[in-house]
């Protein structure tokens, strides 16, 4: 499989009343017409999506890597305005340009070769663990096609019948129609949109953590977009964006025994490849380096 190509599936809990062909054309939350051929609106249901796995690249492909354009820009590497136009970006699986992910194009790789950390198998060992467990439920949603005002709710969870703080998955695997338990909620009843059918949220901070050599460590993501391509089947397309602090990436390492040596080293690197939010003393020099992770699920219930 490739985890640049990713997709959720989701379980809709509720009814859906179709309307007709012949009844009068329906309208957005916000009041745009709709025709019925393209949209159906229905008695407010709620999806519960559980992630099976998380695509964190260690290298572009190519040209393409997950996530969203941040800065509302895009940068061919050219420019000299700000560290934002400093820094080519990306192009994601679904063709969307000015993909911010310096995570992808040089982090992951810097924090490979100065720590042989494989960032992508310490992920995939905590989600077969039960320790990365992450449910996304998109509440209120009256139409997969145009909805102005759904709201997502995230959480850790661990499966229905643990009775420890956290369990493996039967068998390692996230699959479909398994049951589950809240763990940790992360955050909920944040605003979020469906627009031509693709759900966009902002998480104002997700922080993933795992271990490192026995170690607890945690990225936290700030200012995190979420989104995809819903229908009542399924979500596809799933990704994850927003920005890593240096501070806060300098003061992680610190923290973890195995990793504070490389604390120095990373805070001079560290601003080569920020390339989101420019500092106001000098806009030439960014706070933050962007994210993207790729996204995969599996039809969920969340108790």
């Amino acid at each position: 499989m490739n985890l640049n190509k990713l997709a959720f599936s989701g379980v809709v809990v509720g009814s859906i009343a179709a309307m007709g062909c012949g009844s009068t054309p329906s309208t957005t939350d916000s009041g745009t017409p709709q025709n019925d051929a393209f949209m159906q609106t229905m008695e407010p249901v709620s999806v519960t999506y559980v992630v099976s796995e998380i695509a964190a690249p260690s290298a572009p492909d190519g040209n393409e890597a997950p996530g969203f354009n941040l800065d509302e820009k895009v940068s061919d590497g050219t420019g000299t305005a700000t560290c934002e136009d400093l820094v080519e970006d990306f192009v994601s699986p679904t063709g969307e340009t000015g993909v911010d992910n310096q995570f992808t194009g040089q982090l992951a790789g810097l924090l490979g070769s100065l720590a042989d950390v494989d960032i992508q198998m310490t992920i995939d060992q905590q989600i077969a663990e039960g320790g990365l467990l992450l449910a996304l439920t998109v509440n209120d949603v009256n139409s997969f096609e145009n909805d102005s005002s759904v709201t997502l709710d995230l959480a850790l969870v661990k499966p229905a019948s643990c009775t420890e703080d956290s369990c493996p998955p039967a068998g390692g695997v996230v699959t479909a129609d398994q049951a589950w338990a809240t763990r940790t909620v992360i955050s909920t009843g944040l605003a979020a949109a469906i627009v031509d059918g693709e759900l966009r949220g902002t998480v104002p901070q997700l922080a993933l953590s795992f271990d490192v050599g026995g170690s607890p460590i945690s990225l936290t993501i700030r200012d995190a977009t979420i989104g995809g391509d819903v229908t009542a089947e399924g979500m596809t397309n799933a990704a994850i964006g927003g920005v890593l602090r240096i501070d806060d990436i300098v003061t992680t390492l610190r923290s973890v025994p195995d990793l504070a040596m490389y604390a120095d080293q990373a805070a001079m690197l560290l601003p080569t490849y920020a390339d989101v939010e420019p500092t106001t003393a000098d806009p030439t020099l960014c706070a933050s380096i962007s994210i993207g992770l790729g996204l995969e699920g599996q039809v969920g219930t969340l108790d």
